[in-house]
């Protein structure tokens, strides 16, 4: 029962997916490195969208209309 529980943990289908198919002996062993990789892998996410709506707002502020030269 233990195990569930801290597959609920998960925020990711996929990780909790990942969790749920590890032996049932070696998944509490696991879980730690499987929540870590999980943090790590919304953190990149989080990084990536922060950079990439910065570019869409220097591309926006610095964009030269077509005509203009």
């Amino acid at each position: 029962m233990k195990n569930r529980n801290a597959n609920r943990n998960l925020k990711t289908a996929f990780w909790r997916n990942a969790a749920a198919s590890l032996p049932a002996r070696v998944q509490e062993r696991y879980m730690a490195d499987i929540e870590r990789a999980e943090r790590w892998e919304l953190a990149l996410e989080r990084a990536i969208e922060v950079f990439s709506r910065a570019k869409r707002t220097l591309a926006r502020m610095f964009h030269t209309p077509r005509g203009a030269h």
